[in-house]
């Protein structure tokens, strides 16, 4: 019996964005996958209407900001992903199931990708949550600063700012700076403006 492919559409206008995500997603370990690339915002509709995707890998300031909203009202079950370059405005993510970055490793693409294609009934279990104290690490992470200026803010010692910084990457499945800042932003762990882009 032949395994359904995963239809992925890649929505992107700079070239070189697109050819790669095209290039990675399209050779994902263990996943079957066909991906198509969108090239102009004029055609995305068509393209959603004819071909039924399963999940939309868009960059968020491709063709109008309105349209990403009407693409979510217009296709419910389209699992959407915003295309990450640089740090996302928290208003832009409310219409996205998920964040992929440029500078995401190719398992972390594949864990996300798995994530969005996976059926409602065939998911895990939520993941365990964070703790406030671990909240509190990463806004101080994504600010900037060190295991040691973490440590002596919160009057811990490095080694218990570094168990907690592998339990945040284990629970949340993140392993980039770049993807922890998104998470942060997305969460409202902190505000953009008080980041040091």
């Amino acid at each position: 019996m032949q395994e359904t492919k995963i239809h992925i559409a890649i929505a992107e206008n700079a070239p070189i964005v697109s050819a790669g995500l095209t290039h990675t997603v399209g050779r994902l370990p263990g996943m079957p996958i066909r991906v198509t690339e969108v090239t102009s915002a004029e055609n995305l509709f068509d393209y959603l209407n004819t071909s039924s995707p399963d999940i939309l890998i868009i960059n968020p300031y491709f063709g109008e900001t309105s349209d990403i909203a009407r693409v979510r009202t217009s296709y419910p079950n389209l699992k959407i992903a915003a295309v990450a370059i640089a740090p996302l405005d928290r208003k832009k993510m409310e219409n996205f199931d998920d964040v992929i970055s440029i500078a995401d490793d190719t398992e972390t693409i594949c864990d996300k990708i798995k994530r969005m294609a996976a059926k409602p009934d065939s998911l895990p279990e939520s993941k365990e949550p964070l703790s406030n104290r671990e909240k509190e690490i990463i806004s101080l992470v994504v600010k900037g600063m060190t295991n040691k200026e973490i440590a002596d803010k919160l009057f811990l010692s490095v080694h218990t700012v570094i168990t907690h910084r592998r339990n945040i990457a284990r629970k949340l499945e993140i392993h980039s700076a770049t993807g922890l800042t998104i998470y942060a932003i997305v969460n409202k762990l902190v505000d953009i403006s008080e980041l040091h882009l």
